[in-house]
């Protein structure tokens, strides 16, 4: 039963929620199947355990004795009232929902349809000066702003259609205009999505969305004045386009949040800024030796951070985490990324009781301020999140060779047998050979005669040619230090 559908959704209602349920299920017209004697007594018996006792499981046996007391078990009873409650928790939200005050426009605009429908012809009318009013009425102009103008538009097109008199263009024009600036809102969030996609899956577009792209290209500046979430989305499809996005560009979209951050609702806002955040690190990527776009992203994250984007539900997601603890440290900022480890560990998302996330990040601390023997004292042994699985045992491997540890070459083994036997089943091609070109650059720089400055050119050589490997930063500065005895 705890596994159940029903269960799961009632565990995810507030106590507010909750109320509303059980006024809906002890309204006859809502509860009307076979069973509705016992849907308002199952609901009450549920819902008062997740509220009194809310770690207890629900066990079928109890709940079938609470329920029906003194009568012995007939299979699949039980199941039929809790399908009979589950529509009614359903039924109730999705009322609840539809009739809630921000959902005004929806529904007067679907009382105008049935009202147009009895032949109601004024009464629909004057509904739709109502519309005109709710719609121009509201604060940003969002996704739901745009469709909300085509689904008015068209309401008014049908009106004089059925009247159409000969005198005008029956209010087509209009709902081809709410069309196109709903079609691009939507198109290019899509291609967007899209685009970032293939970057990080490395996956190819496929032929029946090459001509959507290029066709994009070429919006008509005309829309793009229309509204600044079109402007700000095609910016981010050109950049997203392009070959190699550089700092001026990162700036250029940073300036135009800005620009227009008083405009935009906060969910636009939060999206905008995620695309802003993940195009610098693309950025990073196709060239590791780009400080200027490390140090513009970590100004980004602090100001993201104080407008709480980096949050979901007041906790932080564990990848997002590291990334702005670790960019902080590239860049040298170590007090604020010691305080932000510390300020942010008891917010993370899926957090164990040893405190593995924490541990990581405080280690990789400990690693970049040279403290290395605390990074392993600190550093957890394995993780349920394969990035910081890898990143341990990278970690590990780096901290091992600055200690200049005779475990050193044991570990590298060790990490090298990981990589052939276990890495296929978890790790793509891509990642599997940026772990490979560090595991035999280190090999190389670790084989190497300090003080030997032609075996330095020649490793550096190799390292320069091997940019997209793993610690590529870190294994070019040890390749160079080769040539110091």
């Amino acid at each position: 039963m705890e596994q159940s559908l029903f269960v799961q959704l009632i565990r995810a209602l507030s106590a507010e929620q909750m109320e509303y349920v059980l006024h809906f299920a002890a309204n006859p017209f809502h509860n009307q199947g076979k069973l509705k004697a016992y849907v308002p007594i199952f609901l009450q018996l549920c819902l008062g355990q997740i509220r009194h006792l809310p770690d207890q499981l629900f066990e079928k046996n109890i709940v079938y004795a609470q329920l029906f007391p003194q009568q012995p078990i007939v299979e699949g009873k039980l199941e039929k009232v809790m399908a009979e409650a589950h529509k009614i928790v359903r039924d109730s939200l999705l009322a609840r929902q539809y009739l809630a005050s921000e959902n005004e426009f929806q529904q007067t605009l679907d009382f105008a349809q049935w009202i147009r429908k009895q032949g109601m012809r004024s009464r629909f009318k004057n509904l739709l000066t109502k519309l005109k009013k709710i719609h121009s009425e509201q604060p940003v102009k969002n996704p739901d702003y745009f469709q909300q103008a085509f689904l008015l538009e068209s309401a008014i097109h049908e009106e004089e259609s059925f009247q159409n008199q000969i005198k005008n263009d029956l209010n087509i024009h209009n709902v081809m205009y709410a069309l196109k600036n709903f079609e691009y809102i939507n198109r290019f969030a899509l291609l967007n999505k899209l685009l970032i996609q293939t970057k990080v899956a490395r996956i190819e577009l496929s032929g029946q969305i090459l001509p959507i792209m290029e066709e994009s290209g070429l919006v008509s500046e005309f829309y793009l004045e229309q509204s600044p979430i079109i402007r700000i989305n095609f910016i981010i499809f050109q950049l997203l386009r392009k070959e190699s996005p550089d700092a001026n560009d990162i700036e250029h979209l940073y300036q135009t949040l800005l620009q227009y951050q008083d405009v935009l609702d906060q969910e636009r806002l939060q999206e905008f800024y995620a695309y802003l955040r993940n195009i610098s690190v693309l950025v990073l990527h196709s060239n590791r030796q780009n400080t200027e776009v490390e140090y513009v992203l970590n100004a980004l994250y602090k100001d993201n951070l104080a407008r709480g984007y980096l949050h979901y539900e007041g906790k932080l997601h564990a990848s997002r985490y590291w990334a702005v603890s670790s960019n902080a440290l590239r860049v040298k900022d170590f007090d604020w990324a010691f305080d932000f480890i510390e300020q942010y560990k008891n917010e993370l998302i899926d957090e164990n009781e040893s405190k593995d996330l924490y541990r990581f990040n405080l280690a990789n601390y400990y690693f970049c301020t040279g403290e290395f023997q605390q990074c392993l004292d600190v550093l957890p042994d394995n993780s349920t999140f394969l990035d910081y699985m890898i990143t341990g045992k990278s970690l590990e491997l780096k901290c091992y060779y600055e200690l200049d540890s005779e475990l050193f070459t044991y570990k590298l083994e060790s990490f090298k047998v990981f990589l052939s036997r276990t890495s296929p089943k978890i790790l793509s091609p891509a990642k599997k050979q940026q772990l490979v070109d560090f595991a035999n650059l280190l090999a190389q720089i670790a084989s190497s005669i300090p003080g030997d400055k032609k075996r330095s050119d020649l490793v550096v050589k190799r390292v320069e040619m091997k940019k997209q490997a793993e610690n590529w930063p870190w294994l070019l500065e040890k390749a160079k230090q080769i040539a110091q005895k």
